[in-house]
């Protein structure tokens, strides 16, 4: 296999993309806009629908408006209903990564900006960790007076602190 020169197939495909016809897909097919119109209208063609049009109705009335589809055939219901299912899997697949963004703690929030992030709702507290009572701190208690400890004091009380470690079987 041969070995591929990845500056040279940077250069090429900008060349391809710059050189492609206006209003030809990246596989050589038509692009008739019928995917953006869809996108952009979708509110209004199903408020068509709801008022009772058909997608038969709302297609034909489309390609009365020059929508087409594949090689400027008019657009018929079954390929609106399939870019409708497709505008509206490619929302629902956009609003989840946007959600997964906004929850991801490692980010920035810029207030005020259109990428703003809403910060996630704080998780239930978690239990307090309980030591097991030969491992919970013993209080020690302070000399009376405010003098300091003396090195005989200090060794005592750690003594004592530690003496259940030094027991035998």
């Amino acid at each position: 296999m041969p070995k591929l020169d990845l500056k040279r197939l940077a250069k090429d495909v900008d060349t391809l993309r710059t050189t492609r016809p206006l209003g030809v897909g990246p596989g050589g097919r038509r692009l008739t806009g019928a995917m953006a119109v869809v996108r952009d209208n979708l509110a209004a063609l199903e408020a068509l629908h709801a008022a009772g049009a058909s997608w038969v109705d709302i297609a034909a009335g489309l390609a009365a408006q020059g929508v087409t589809q594949g090689q400027s055939e008019p657009l018929t219901g079954k390929r609106l209903t399939a870019l409708i299912a497709s505008v509206k899997r490619q929302a629902a697949r956009h609003a989840a990564t946007e959600a997964r963004r906004r929850a991801r703690p490692d980010l920035p929030r810029f207030p005020g900006s259109a990428n703003r992030q809403v910060p996630p709702p704080d998780p239930a507290p978690a239990p307090a960790s309980r030591l097991a009572p030969k491992l919970q701190a013993r209080p020690v208690a302070p000399p009376s007076d405010d003098a300091p400890l003396s090195e005989a004091e200090i060794r005592r009380i750690q003594a004592e602190r530690h003496s259940h470690l030094f027991k035998k079987d």
